[in-house]
């Protein structure tokens, strides 16, 4: 019987690292995809802008 309850709370436990695996593979796609969101495909007109608004030194 105890051979029974040792295979059940193996297979949980695998069963839960492989739901916390996924989640992980699943959270860094999503962190990678939203830190491109913001990344401009022109970065030259962002640096020409940024270069003009600046406060001139005196």
């Amino acid at each position: 019987m105890s051979e029974i309850k040792q295979a059940g709370f193996k297979g949980y436990v695998l069963m839960g690292s492989f739901i916390a695996l996924l989640l992980f593979v699943i959270l860094v796609i999503y962190l990678y995809k939203a830190n491109q969101a913001f990344v401009p495909e022109q970065p030259e007109l962002y640096g020409y802008l940024s270069t003009t608004l600046q406060a001139p030194s005196a």
